[in-house]
């Protein structure tokens, strides 16, 4: 067990030393900086509430980064293409296919870690001196624990995210595919949220199938906390917090548990 433990960590920090190689990391958060610095000069343009709409940029530009690796980088790590042999090497003896799935994970996982709170400090800092510049009226609260916590909602939705592209990454070949499927798997988990809503009165088995089919492509909305960083006393209860927070871990745990099952019975050729 300790040894596996000690293979899969050392996979781990290939892949984290590879992406930090690779600028993966620093170029999201220089991109995101710029952003956030460029957006300063149009704030002087919003008319009232501007707490509310600084902080919908800051966190939307960060999920934006976030997805640009997942897609990207993440993706590309993953897929199995013919001209990728470095796959090959690691999934030969002593390293099995789940320490390579997991090892994989792990190091993204950290990479995502990063990058999110690289871009959080940072923004936190922009909102910061947006909040110095203007009226106490204009940007009233400004949450800490509100703050960390709509970042944690973006860190689960890329963590669910991230699971799922190790498991196509497992059924299909070629960047480009996994790339779609993946899309398409994350447009689904944004789009039936909307469906139910307008099934919402009558047809009770569509709505069932419906609500069947978020145990396969969870409410990503449900993660989205940034409203609460301007508001006063509006944080959630612990108990739905934990709720939560099990459900993602389960969700990735089942997931790459099947996306080890799928590796497991891979051709290599």
């Amino acid at each position: 067990m300790l040894a596996a433990t000690g293979r899969i960590g050392a996979l781990a920090r290939l892949v984290l030393v590879d992406g930090l190689r690779r600028y993966a990391l620093l170029g999201l958060v220089a991109l995101a900086l710029a952003v956030e610095l460029s957006g300063l000069f149009f704030f002087a343009f919003v008319p009232r509430d501007i707490g509310r709409v600084a902080v919908d940029f800051i966190v939307t530009g960060g999920w934006a980064a976030g997805l640009i690796f997942l897609f990207f980088h993440a993706v590309q790590v993953m897929s199995w293409g013919e001209n990728r042999r470095v796959i090959h090497t690691l999934l030969s003896h002593p390293l099995s296919r789940t320490e390579y799935v997991l090892g994989v994970f792990g190091g993204l996982l950290v990479l995502l870690l990063l990058l999110d709170g690289l871009l959080a400090a940072l923004g936190y800092g922009v909102l910061l001196l947006i909040k110095s510049w203007v009226s106490a009226v204009y940007f009233e609260q400004l949450g800490l624990v509100a703050y960390v916590l709509a970042w944690a909602g973006v860190l689960a939705t890329q963590m669910v995210l991230l699971a799922a592209i190790v498991l196509f990454s497992g059924m299909l070949r070629g960047t480009f595919t996994v790339l779609l499927v993946s899309l398409a798997y994350y447009l689904i988990c944004n789009g039936l949220p909307v469906a139910l809503e307008f099934f919402r009165e009558g047809a009770p088995l569509m709505r069932r199938f419906l609500q069947g089919l978020t145990l396969l492509f969870p409410n990503f909305s449900v993660y989205d906390y940034k409203g609460l960083v301007v508001a006063t006393g509006n944080l959630p209860a612990w108990s739905q917090l934990a709720e939560q927070l099990a459900f993602v871990l389960l969700y990735a745990v089942l997931v790459l548990t099947v996306a080890a099952a799928v590796y497991n019975r891979r051709d290599l050729k």
